[in-house]
């Protein structure tokens, strides 16, 4: 019995890597963009996509404390990584679903670490992550 059960990916190989005679150009600059300038395969190796643990993305650099009924608002401190595999189908996103679409988390996270992607690799990378 597999200990993670995932939706079918079928332009993945067995290694959890796109098959380049199945994916593709979009989706394989945007696994090319995955696992370079976009920092996500630190975070989501293949071929689960997480390394089922804990980081600390010191979001709260981008955003003030306030208080809201009575209680300061904290940062999100450390976070455990979700997995990607079938992440098309599992919106809202993030630990807290504060990002509604893939482009959202594509953005939240070219913001958070400052990664200064292009419109086509935000659009390359969201490609991919269909694909898993």
């Amino acid at each position: 019995m597999a200990i993670l059960d995932f939706p079918p990916a079928p332009k993945l190989d067995i290694y959890g890597e796109l098959d380049k005679t199945k994916a593709s150009q979009s989706e394989l600059q945007g696994e090319a963009i995955f696992n370079g300038k976009g920092l996500c395969v630190a975070c989501h190796p293949a071929p689960y996509y997480t390394d089922n643990s804990m980081h600390d993305l010191k979001a709260e650099r981008f955003y003030k404390q306030e208080m809201v009924n009575g209680m300061m608002m904290a940062h999100d401190g450390m976070i455990k990584t979700f997995p990607l595999r079938g992440i098309k189908d599992s919106p809202p996103y993030l630990h807290d679903g504060r990002c509604f679409t893939l482009e959202d988390v594509v953005e939240y996270f070219n913001l958070v670490q400052e990664l200064h992607l292009t419109t086509q690799e935000k659009t390359n990378l969201v490609a991919f992550m269909h694909a898993l």
